[in-house]
């Protein structure tokens, strides 16, 4: 099993829309008071259920279709499974998809039909909020082709976006969480989420996405203790807000982890630093496993 672990994860959104809002034009999501922006924790694991289904990883949350090509719902996709992994047997279905499927194992899910049952991801991803107020900017454009016949040129589209947003996102697997729930997570499956993390914000790019992780933290530790926050990373910028735009505009300042860890010495089996090259840091502490991002 697992050990217990806190996770902080630090990327950068640049000239992009990090997590757009629906219901309000697909404005990037932002809090109206401080004007930091914000991303839901469906987002960031999104990108790793992405990277997940790229290597052939079974994931139930997934846009699937039925043999008419027509896009299923999670009732449908549940009674597939029951049917053709279990045999019609759905009240194994619950702990099949702890098995099996990746994203549930990790997750979580919420099975609305019978069988209903509740899974409580034992590792549970927050939302994430940038570091500093970022600027939200409107256009519009001109496509190459018309909307008709008579027309005399191309579709207006519009967009919003932020220029430039280093967001911070906290997550905590609890090792009970996952044994009460008779979940098996090892230390492998664990590896693996911060590889699809990290290769998913990497790697799916597109005009509206353009994200690249910057700096992942993990304290490991070697009993149920959980921190609860760990904020303990300052990052440190002379310019406004509003004037940033690069990762070498910041400085990670490590000196609150140093306390902590030296207060909590006892319960901590590990602290690793993944960092990307561009990344400026100071008083990392002794002892601390630095690894490339």
């Amino acid at each position: 099993m697992a050990k217990t672990r806190e996770i902080l994860f630090f990327s950068d959104a640049i000239m992009s829309n990090q997590n757009g809002d629906m219901i309000n034009d697909n404005r990037p999501r932002t809090d109206e008071t401080t004007g930091k922006l914000e991303m839901t924790d469906v987002r960031i694991k999104r990108y790793a259920r992405e990277e997940a289904i790229n290597r052939g990883i079974k994931i139930f949350v997934k846009p699937t279709t039925d043999e008419k090509g027509k896009q299923m719902d999670c009732k449908k996709v549940a009674a597939n499974i029951i049917k053709e992994e279990l045999d019609k047997k759905k009240d194994k279905l619950e702990q099949h998809l702890k098995d099996n499927y990746y994203d549930v194992k990790l997750f979580g899910v919420v099975g609305t039909t019978d069988p209903k049952f509740n899974v409580m991801g034992p590792l549970q991803v927050m939302w994430s909020k940038s570091i500093h107020e970022a600027e939200v900017k409107f256009t519009q454009g001109t496509s190459s082709f018309s909307s008709g016949d008579n027309k005399t040129q191309g579709t207006t589209w519009s967009k919003y976006y932020t220029p430039y947003a280093l967001f911070k996102t906290y997550m905590v697997y609890n090792d009970i969480c996952a044994k009460r729930q008779n979940i098996n997570v090892t230390e492998e499956d664990m590896e693996l989420f911060k590889d699809l993390l990290i290769t998913g914000v990497r790697s799916y790019k597109s005009t509206s996405k353009n994200q690249m992780p910057r700096l992942l933290l993990e304290v490991i530790y070697n009993e149920n203790f959980i921190d609860g926050e760990l904020d303990y990373v300052k990052v440190n910028y002379e310019k406004s807000d509003l004037e940033l735009r690069s990762i070498d505009e910041f400085t990670f300042d490590f000196s609150e982890l140093n306390n902590f860890i030296n207060i909590h010495k006892s319960n901590i089996d590990k602290v690793r630093i993944y960092m990307h090259s561009k990344v400026k840091a100071i008083n990392i502490p002794t002892g601390v496993e630095i690894l490339p991002l």
